[in-house]
């Protein structure tokens, strides 16, 4: 007995392809709370790292909410060090982006004491 299927798989389970424009989205028309809220969710890290380097609107987020710089902690939690010079600029960096409002700082390793100096500034 045969069967007479032109269905293929993936209808036959009720999926269907992806339209082209769900296919991609682009990320930097995400509006601005959109961006801060996945923004608030990430380490201070992985924000100087990565997503302050995905383009020109998640970089302008990034850097002028100093509300996402008022507690700043560079710990590495596990991660693989991080040469001392990068940890000192990330450092003033974050304080920086804080505009005088940084409450908290934790880091691992030595930090210059410019770094210390601009922790100092900013209470």
């Amino acid at each position: 007995m045969a069967s007479s299927s032109s269905s293929s798989s993936s209808s036959h389970r009720g999926e269907r392809p992806p339209a082209p424009e769900e296919a991609t989205r682009d990320w930097a028309e995400l509006p601005r709370d959109a961006q801060l809220t996945v923004l608030h969710r990430l380490g201070h890290l992985d924000i100087l790292m990565g997503a302050a380097q995905v383009c020109g609107p998640w970089a302008r987020a990034a850097r002028e909410e100093p509300q996402l710089w008022r507690r700043v902690d560079l710990r590495l939690h596990g991660r693989r060090p991080i040469f001392p010079y990068s940890i000192n600029s990330m450092a003033r960096e974050a304080v920086r982006r804080g505009a005088g409002q940084c409450q908290a700082f934790w880091a691992e390793g030595d930090l210059a004491n410019s770094v210390v100096s601009l922790l100092s500034d900013t209470s």
